[in-house]
């Protein structure tokens, strides 16, 4: 079992949306945060900034290219305490991971990967057919 996410930095924190429960800009925080701008940087080699994004896909099972593997260190009511295996620093996870899962996992394998939105933005112009620099051209005069 897995889940992928788009998280999105919103001033101080990163947050996500998913169809579990309806969920809306659920934050990722109490230093969980400070991790995934971490990985940010290393991806971007640049600090994150507000409306980037980060693609994650955690899973239970080992799975080709994951960056990372999360081992429970504690859990109760509140949330879970993970070690991150990578950067060995502290990730808190609140109990939705535990609805989504139906169980807090023991280990998590997970991949993030920093988006880079001007690439993307490109890319989509590149689509439509127009060169992003079109307006930078100097036009011929009869």
């Amino acid at each position: 079992m897995k889940i992928e996410l788009t998280a999105i930095k919103q001033n101080d924190i990163w947050v996500f949306d998913h169809p579990h429960n309806n969920t809306v800009k659920e934050p990722l925080c109490n230093g969980t945060e400070l991790v995934l701008n971490e990985y940010f940087e290393i991806d971007m080699d640049r600090p994150a900034i507000s409306n980037d994004r980060l693609d994650i896909i955690a899973s239970i099972h080992p799975f080709d290219d994951y960056d990372t593997e999360l081992q429970l260190e504690k859990t109760d009511d509140e949330g879970s305490v993970y070690l991150d295996t990578t950067l060995y620093e502290k990730v808190w996870l609140c109990p939705w991971l535990q609805s989504y899962f139906s169980f807090v996992p023991e280990k998590l394998y997970v991949k993030l990967d920093a988006v880079n939105i001007a690439l993307e933005q490109y890319r989509q112009t590149m689509k439509r057919g127009v060169h992003p620099f079109y307006k930078y051209l100097k036009k011929s005069t009869p």
